[in-house]
């Protein structure tokens, strides 16, 4: 099974490879993204009913993003400015003129305490359909944004009604991830991974499917099967929908 640690590497390499690798064969002719002409600004409330803040994405003339500047409503300074997150290892993505459209920030409530916390994008590699974020929780007791690493930042989708974040990944090759996460006080545990590796114990077969679950404080692998064998194709194994209690 894929670990954790493996995992993060191997999307940070792909996205890096995604990256890099247009940006090398493409350099002579792509320029960089003019900041005038990128969504940089952006505008909303950060609790149902309340007036909304203003935020504005801010990059330098290379096309990197290098932090969001935050306005309370009405008014014109801004009360914080956020710098772009750093992260072990990470590489710097330099968008392009072909990147105007582009969300450079969007928000959810990912820590389920009815505000909105911040994603700025720290990466992003379209012809994979991934994006990395630099994720910065609300605190409304200081009335402040934080940088928050403990949160997923592989396109988290946070699911209100049984407070978990879900992160699907789609790997090289049709291998796959489906993980869903859960807060546990202050740190987000990983409760349910489901997925598919390359790779299998019968050697007609190319992959094996996976169904794993937190048990007693570790993630356990609860079910494989082999997966596209040349003989006796097995049924598919079907993982259960049942999230672990806490």
């Amino acid at each position: 099974m894929i670990g954790a640690v493996q995992r993060s590497r191997l999307l940070e390499y792909v996205l890096v490879a995604g990256l890099f690798g247009t940006a090398s064969t493409a350099q002579e002719r792509v320029k960089p993204l003019d900041p005038s002409k990128a969504k940089t600004s952006y505008s909303f409330p950060l609790q149902a009913g309340a007036p909304p803040f203003r935020f504005q994405v801010q990059l330098d003339g290379a096309g990197r993003i290098t932090g969001v500047q935050v306005f309370a409503p009405g008014e014109y300074s801004p009360f914080q400015t956020l710098a772009t997150c750093k992260r072990k290892n990470g590489p710097t993505m330099e968008l392009t003129e072909y990147d105007d459209k582009l969300e450079l920030l969007k928000h959810q409530d990912l820590n389920f305490d009815g505000f909105e916390d911040l994603q700025l994008l720290r990466i992003y590699s379209p012809h994979l359909g991934k994006s990395l974020f630099c994720i910065y929780e609300w605190n409304p007791k200081d009335g402040r944004f934080r940088d928050a690493p403990e949160i997923p930042d592989t396109d988290p989708v946070a699911h209100p009604r049984d407070k978990t974040i879900t992160i699907h990944e789609d790997w090289l090759g049709g291998v796959y991830s489906d993980r869903t996460y859960r807060w546990n006080g202050t740190t987000v545990k990983l409760v349910v991974e489901n997925g598919r590796v390359y790779g299998s114990k019968r050697p007609d077969c190319e992959f094996t499917d996976y169904c794993s679950r937190l048990i007693k404080g570790k993630m356990v692998t609860t079910a494989e099967r082999p997966f596209l064998c040349k003989s006796d194709e097995p049924p598919a194994l079907v993982c259960p929908s049942i999230i672990p209690e806490k």
